[in-house]
């Protein structure tokens, strides 16, 4: 079998979706499951019998893990929640993400450890999506008394909007704290140590920012390195969505192979054997994702890299099918819900489309015989567009309600202009702590290049039928 690892992750995927969509208890799974396991020690050796019986198996798997995930501990403060009673409560935990900000709000996530209600104490569990009127100086692993009024966030059955987000996250309580005097800090220093050294330094990397260089390229700077994307103006993200060019302000598989391609040019040029590029450039590739602050898609990312590098390190060229593959074997194992994930579904479906598309659409073409090379060198950038897109649009389509035709031609433009804007901004960061007195000149040249992908991007936009919403 040739890619045996992409028939292992489709069948546990669907296995996935299979517990997703089904009503049917964790038991019938699970009951299934072992049944299964039996029929293929007995048929072990006899060929297609076993194969049916393992793929059976590895589907079945996929489902029992997913209703194992879904299924709530009896102190989970969400079984706390009834409808029909007063659902105010004191709730005692530890703040489990980086704070968000917005409207006069603070929102920010809570791992429950303790709740009041009607004066009885209850030990619990799970997490809380807590949103308080006003700003409050808050960070991850502040511990807090907070009062307020609990309930299960609306879960609409396509899992789209604020409860279906939650969801998919593991979260299944809401809490409205009317106001700051009813959150009180208890102390410091709750969580993980990994995670509060990685907001750290992300903290640290957008104050350097900030510092040299001017609005909106710093807004840029940080979506394009770090993923933060709460400076962006609205407007620009919003043209940039409609240009189907939105994907190059969240960190992704693009910024780490920009990562590992610079510290490989570095090492090549400093003469090192290969091996050693390879053993150097992982902990850097960590680090990055620690700069980043480890968020969802920033740690995607460095699993697929990971994985691709793995295959140079047992000295075998690396298959994309079964890389991907194992990536997302890896990526479900942790958190089978990524499943359901936008981000990770066009993460994954745009690196295979191109794979799969840009090859064949090559040779039809045949581009290898077309001249002189720059002609060629744009036209094979364009393939490369038009690979992601056929195979992100209908995901995009169904998500966002849009299609972007122009996006073929926009990233064409706009991804070369962000990779040169992201090694301005890493040249930036590199100055900042090395040598300052460059750092404005990397932060010069930033905001030119800032200006002039705002500048195409808006002309693209303009085209005739550039974009179309869709009812």
């Amino acid at each position: 079998m040739q890619y045996p690892l992409v028939l292992t992750a489709v069948l546990f995927s669907l296995g996935l979706a299979a517990g997703k969509i089904t009503a049917a208890p964790f038991v019938i799974f699970y009951g299934l499951a072992v049944l299964f396991l039996v029929l293929s020690v007995l048929s072990w050796r006899k060929g297609l019998r076993f194969k049916i019986f393992l793929f059976c198996l590895v589907f079945l798997l996929g489902a029992v893990w997913l209703k194992n995930q879904l299924i709530l501990p009896k102190a989970h403060i969400a079984r706390r929640i009834f409808y029909k009673l007063d659902n105010t409560c004191a709730l005692k935990g530890f703040i489990n993400n980086e704070p968000g900000y917005r409207m006069g709000r603070t929102s920010f996530v809570v791992t429950a450890q303790e709740a009041q209600f009607a004066r009885l104490n209850y030990r619990v569990c799970g997490s809380v999506y807590v949103c308080v009127r006003g700003i409050l100086s808050l960070n991850y692993g502040d511990r807090l008394m907070l009062e307020g009024k609990l309930f299960r966030p609306y879960q609409p059955r396509a899992a789209k909007g604020r409860g279906g987000f939650l969801a998919s996250r593991g979260i299944y309580a809401a809490m409205n704290v009317e106001d700051a005097c009813f959150v009180t800090v208890l102390g410091k220093g709750a969580g993980s140590p990994a995670y509060s050294l990685a907001l750290r330094m992300k903290d640290g990397v957008e104050s350097l920012i900030n510092q040299y260089a001017p609005q909106p390229a710093a807004a840029v700077l940080e979506a394009m390195m770090l993923g933060e994307k709460k400076d962006i103006p609205p407007l620009l993200y919003r043209s940039m969505m409609n240009t189907g060019t939105v994907h190059i302000l969240v960190v992704s598989g693009f910024n780490t192979s920009l990562v590992i391609f610079c510290v490989f040019l570095v090492l090549k040029l400093a003469r090192l054997p290969r091996l050693w590029r390879l053993f150097l450039a992982l902990p850097i590739l960590f680090l990055y994702c620690l700069m980043a602050g480890a968020s969802t898609p920033v740690v995607r990312a460095t699993v697929m890299s990971v994985v691709f590098m793995s295959a140079y390190l047992v000295k075998r060229q690396p298959d994309i099918y079964n890389s991907c593959a194992l990536a997302a074997l890896l990526i479900l194992l942790v958190e089978p819900r990524q499943l359901f994930d936008v981000g990770a579904q066009l993460s994954f479906v745009s690196v295979i489309s191109i794979v799969f598309f840009y090859p064949k659409i090559k040779a039809l073409l045949r581009l290898g015989a077309v001249k002189p090379a720059w002609i060629r060198f744009f036209s094979e950038g364009f393939l490369v567009s038009l690979s992601a897109w056929i195979g992100t649009a209908g995901l995009v389509a169904y998500y966002f309600k849009i299609l972007s035709p122009i996006a073929v031609i926009a990233n064409i433009f706009i991804v070369p202009l962000a990779t040169l804007i992201t090694l301005c901004g890493f040249s930036l960061l590199a100055a900042a702590l090395g040598l300052p007195l460059l750092a404005p000149a990397f932060a010069a040249s930033a905001q030119v290049l800032v200006t002039l992908l705002i500048k195409v991007n808006a002309a693209l936009l303009s085209l005739p039928g550039a974009y179309f919403y869709l009812r």
